[in-house]
Order: structure tokens, then sequence, then C-alpha cells
């Protein structure tokens, strides 16, 4: 159910938190001497393990094999030895995980395709879903599902998302400044995807003047691609918004941007496409920003996807006081992590730490009845009756309400005066009905 009001914000302005990595250029990570690879780092069914512990593996080597259309492979981002698969802890909960030794070789299997080959539709795509790409902008949706469009259906707009609206995050920041020609390459790929593409749109936050003119730079020679400023403002990066923003189209409450032409990719997917349709490349590590205020050297950091995060923490120098959180993701949208043990995934933009005070949320209390979690949200939900309804255990409700519509961005708990655990009950809803779903189906 959608609501509406005039006046309506749709967003929210956070402090940014940015300035301690945003001019930091990109640093490889070093590499532990054991990763762990969750079977569930993306959006749909888990990896099937392909490997057995004692099994040796090169950088490169699938781990994992899609488990239907809605899932993704998985690679080893080492080379060295399978030695256990078991659950661990992970940012979303306990998981079967494939746990590799590091030999410290570097040693790297066989490209993931064949370079005789034309870029096709077909080609690219058959690379895209072998190197395992997910959504890389915390999203992790499977990105050959989202670029094989639906039969009859037509893309004319093709959007390139380095908004990075969540705090402290500056990952995609950097990427864009520093393979600014290789995103722009990653165009050129997509390309071969929509016969009938129009427009292509790189829309960057209005904070950002240093990517937008590397993006514009690379481009220049390109007419049909523009660089679109967007103004700053929580979330301005979420796929919907940004589609209107953009183009003025608004896609209906349960579709795809692709119900009204669009397709919507982040930097760092596009990236990672080139790399998968040039060099055969997988996706075995992405840029990470470490930060937050407890975070001695905060960093943007090339990492090896598998890596534990106290390992980065390490290299980081530590902490100068005791966190009071540390989060996958920042204070918006991110998960709060257990121990630090949790690997790095696919959908990793960024680890933030957050002192005792920073992380303080206060008592809840009743609602007031103010409605501005509803004048925040981005997609025109009542969270508070969602809320309520998961608190009441009518999860029938919760769905009519349009909980699956909820994109998690995590305004209406940061706006709300009453301290209600608005997003954590909306997930737990959005939970339980998927749930139901599975059942039934």
């Amino acid at each position: 159910m959608r609501f509406s009001f005039k006046g309506k914000q749709g967003g929210s302005h956070p402090d940014e938190n940015k300035e301690r990595t945003a001019n930091l250029p990109i640093v490889e990570a070093e590499v532990p001497r054991i990763l762990v690879f969750p079977t569930t780092m993306h959006i749909g069914a888990p990896a099937n393990p392909v490997v057995e512990v004692g099994d040796k593996v090169k950088i490169g080597t699938v781990l994992a094999e899609a488990a239907g259309k809605i899932s993704a492979a998985i690679h080893s981002s080492v080379s060295g030895e399978v030695v256990a698969i078991e659950k661990r802890q992970t940012v979303n909960g306990l998981a079967d995980c494939i746990v590799v030794q590091n030999n410290q070789k570097d040693e790297k299997d066989a490209p993931i395709i064949n370079f005789d080959q034309k870029l096709t539709k077909e080609f690219i795509l058959d690379a895209v879903r072998k190197a395992g790409i997910v959504g890389m902008g915390g999203a992790a949706f499977p990105t050959s599902v989202k670029l094989d469009s639906p039969p009859g259906s037509t893309i004319d707009t093709l959007i390139i998302n380095g908004a990075e609206c969540e705090s402290y995050s500056t990952s995609d920041h950097r990427v864009m400044i520093e393979s600014s020609d290789e995103i722009i390459q990653g165009i050129q790929v997509l390309r071969h995807l929509f016969p009938h593409l129009k427009s292509i749109v790189i829309g960057i936050e209005d904070n950002k003047p240093e990517a937008i003119d590397a993006l514009e730079i690379a481009s220049s020679e390109y007419a049909d691609i523009s660089i679109h400023s967007l103004r700053t403002r929580y979330p301005e990066g979420s796929e919907k918004n940004l589609i209107q923003n953009i183009t003025g189209r608004e896609v209906p409450p349960g579709e795809l941007p692709v119900a009204v032409h669009c397709v919507v990719l982040n930097t760092s997917t596009t990236l990672a496409i080139y790399r998968a349709t040039t060099f055969g490349e997988p996706l075995y590590q992405r840029v990470v920003s470490v930060s937050g205020t407890p975070v001695v050297e905060p960093k943007n950091l090339l990492v090896r996807i598998g890596t534990p995060v106290e390992f980065l923490i390490e290299q980081c120098g530590g902490f100068n006081t005791l966190p009071g959180k540390l989060l996958s993701g920042g204070p918006m949208m991110g998960k709060t992590l257990a121990d630090g043990s949790e690997p790095i995934i696919k959908g990793t933009t960024s680890i933030t730490a957050l002192t005792p005070e920073e992380a303080e949320v206060g008592d809840s209390s009743d609602c007031i009845m103010c409605s501005e979690c509803v004048n925040v949200c981005p997609v025109s939900l009542q969270p508070i009756l969602i809320s309520d309804a998961f608190e009441r255990g009518n999860i029938e409700k919760a769905k009519k309400l349009g909980a699956m519509d909820c994109i998690e961005c995590g305004n209406c708990s940061y706006i709300c005066p009453s301290k209600i655990s608005l997003l954590e009950n909306i997930r737990s809803a959005k939970a339980l009905i998927k749930a139901e779903q599975n059942k039934a189906g």
C-alpha cells in the first residue's frame, strides 16, 4: 500500500562522514592465510559446493556452482587447499561456507571464457554468469538475470549507478576515479545486449566532483553517454528513485525497471562485466572502504572475497577505542557484525565502526503519530504500520501494506523520534513472507 501527502521528502540527509577516505587511493589489501566463502553471498538459492576437503584450488577455481537461475557461482580468490566445508558466522548469520587455506602462490586457473568468440548477447550473458557477477552496490542480485531481458521487452535506457549515498562508503567513488576508462569500456560491452538503446546515463551525486570529471573525460567521445549530477540525498541511489529522477518514469509497485524500459547497474558491477568479458576474470575481489571514528587508519582496499573483516581492521591499524558497533555497510543499511570473523562477500561495499556514543540508539517509546517515517520513505510505504503488523504477528497484513517493496534504506528508523526499530521489524516481516512463499512454492 502506498501513501503520499504534500511536501513529501522521500529521503533524508544523514551526515556523510566520507572525508577520511574520499581522497585516499585504492590500495591492495594483504591476503590472509585462511579465507571463508559463504554459499549465500548473493540473493537467491545458495550455490552448490563442487569441491571437497583436500581439493587443490587456484585463483578462479569454481568452489560452488549456481543452483538454478537466481543464484551465482563462487570462485576461489587464492590458490591453496580446501580445508573445511562447514557452517560459519557470516553477515547473514550462520551459513554453509567453504574454507580455503592460502598457499600464497597466487596461481591462476584458466580464464572463464573462450576469447575466440564474438561479443554477442549469448557470449556476454554466459561470461557474466560464469564469472559469478552480482550487484556490487550491496543488493547482490545475479547480474546475468538482470541483463537477460524478458521476451518482448525493450530496453531503451541504461543507467549506471554511481550515487553511493550511504554514509562513510567511498569504494565506488574511488573506482569511478581510478577505473573510469574501464567502466566506459564495460558500457561498450553492454551495448551489445540492448539493440534498442537510446540513452546511457551515469548518475553521480554532486558531492563527488572528481568522479564526475573523470567519467566525463572518459566518455567524451560517446555522444549518447551523459553524466547526470544528482542532488546529495539519501537514498538517491536506490534503483527506482534513480530511474524516476533521471528519466521521469515511475516503476509500478511490485514491478522491475524493465517495466519502464530501463536497466540499472552499479559502477563496480559494470567494471566487473568488462573484466569478465575482456580478460575472462571471475568476480573474486572488490574494493571495500574501511572507516569510522574508532578506526586508526581508514582505507579503500582492494580485497579478496573471503577475507575476514578482522584481518582488514588489523591492516587499518586496529581501533583507537573499543567500537560500540561494527557494521558490514554503513549506519543506514548496514548489518551488525557479531565479532569481525565474518568474511567479505561480493556485496560488501564498506566496513564501518561506530563509537558507543554513535551507536547508541536510545530507548524506544510509543509511536507519536508524527508521520515522519512516511514522509522520508523513498518508495511511499507506511513503515510504522508494517512494523506494527509484524509485532502483532499479522504477516499477511504486513504483506498487503507492501513490506516486500521496502528497499531497506533505513530512513524510517533514522528519522523516528520514538526510536522504534522499524527497519529491523520490516526486515523480519520480509523474511517471514519469503519463508511462506517458499513453502507455498
